[in-house]
């Protein structure tokens, strides 16, 4: 049995922008989204940067394909809107909200994450949480204390469920590297197996530092720059950051139930997609994320 699930920022309502892009970039979408069911057959996907206007179209775009939806309209003690939604494959899981974790930076509220409980219909005394996320983007001013803070707190949040026995998926726009020191130092996300394999009680795995490097080895003939998950147009910085990434906490990797399953993990690509972002005239800039885990013994299961 497995599980596969995916995130995406698909740009389409980004924070403080109050009317959704037009009908034509939301078709944009509605493929990719479609793809991701239908051809990557992921059971849940979470999108960010959307609004409850942009995600009901959305939700329209894809009445054809059977599968459930959620806009997760939680804000802020100060009113700041959460802008996460979801789609699943309602025959396979079920989905509950559970707790929407925030802070403050003096008179400023921090949006660190929203917690997803995952069933199975066919494994129902079995459960994974799912804490999803969208860190304050680098073009702030003062955006780096924000992470630090949000990952100080989901910190804390992850702690409390592993203190209860919960396997734990992390999945963000964390806008930052996966070496960046909120998520290598304060949330003790790492790419070193042995070690969360020593303490899979408190390491966390992050493998999308595999990311950092390209996919596609340079040819002069093509010369593509395959790396990353987000594609900046500025050209006065890299080009591709690794900003969106999926975490598992280390019994993931040890003693399950769930297992990961890392040959399934990964980015999602098409040439579709990869035109529209390097199009300086196309608002996509990110590259949907995939994950999968399955249930141990279940590794001939095909996906």
């Amino acid at each position: 049995m497995s599980f596969r699930f995916a995130f995406w920022n698909c740009a389409i309502s980004p924070p403080g922008v109050k009317d959704w892009q037009n009908r034509g970039n939301v078709a944009d979408a509605v493929e990719i989204i479609r793809h991701l069911f239908i051809h990557e057959r992921i059971d849940l996907l979470a999108v960010c940067e959307v609004n409850q206007t942009s995600f009901q179209l959305l939700v329209e775009g894809l009445l054809d394909i059977d599968i459930a939806s959620e806009f997760m309209d939680d804000t802020t003690p100060t009113g700041g809107q959460f802008d996460i939604g979801y789609f699943y494959r309602s025959t396979r899981i079920a989905v509950t909200q559970g707790k929407t974790h925030t802070g403050r930076i003096g008179r400023s509220s921090l949006k660190i994450a929203q917690q997803l409980k995952i069933a199975f219909k066919a494994e129902a005394s079995y459960e994974i949480d799912m804490l999803v996320s969208h860190w304050p983007s680098q073009l702030r001013t003062i955006a780096e204390d924000f992470r630090n803070k949000c990952s100080i707190g989901l910190r804390g949040f992850v702690d409390s469920l592993l203190a209860d026995k919960q396997q734990v998926i992390l999945m963000s726009d964390y806008n930052d590297e996966p070496y960046a020191h909120s998520l290598f130092k304060n949330l003790s996300a790492t790419n070193d197996r042995a070690l969360v394999l020593s303490q899979p009680d408190y390491w966390l795995y992050n493998p999308y530092w595999k990311t950092l490097s390209a996919r596609v080895p340079f040819s002069i003939e093509e010369q593509q720059h395959d790396f990353g998950t987000c594609y900046s147009k500025a050209g006065n910085r890299n080009g591709w950051s690794a900003f969106d990434q999926i975490i598992f906490s280390g019994d993931f990797l040890s003693t399950g139930p769930w297992y990961l399953d890392e040959v399934a993990t990964g980015v999602v690509l098409t040439d579709v997609l990869r035109a529209a972002i390097l199009d300086s005239q196309h608002y996509f800039d990110h590259i949907p994320v995939i994950g999968c885990v399955r249930k141990k013994g279940a590794a001939n299961v095909s996906i």
